[in-house]
């Protein structure tokens, strides 16, 4: 599961908590619910590029995975 973030459209805020119940019914396991339009969750990467394409969401940002080398590891340096 991924963390994501996602801002709900003005147009929908007075409708925050059908949209919040859908996105449940979808797979999102939210963990914060914000009065001005922000959900903060988790959901499988399948959920997430399902539920991107909601009329309600205007923006949706999911962790990324980053991969650093351990200290020790050789590293390609510039010439």
């Amino acid at each position: 599961m991924k963390q994501i973030i996602i801002t709900i459209s003005a147009y929908y805020l007075d409708r925050l908590d059908i949209v919040a119940d859908d996105l449940r019914k979808e797979g999102v396991s939210i963990t914060r619910l914000y009065a001005f339009g922000v959900i903060i969750g988790y959901a499988e990467e399948e959920t997430i590029d399902k539920i991107r394409r909601h009329a309600a969401i205007i923006s949706l940002t999911d962790e990324k995975e980053v991969g650093i080398p351990p200290p020790d590891a050789d590293l390609q340096s510039l010439p």
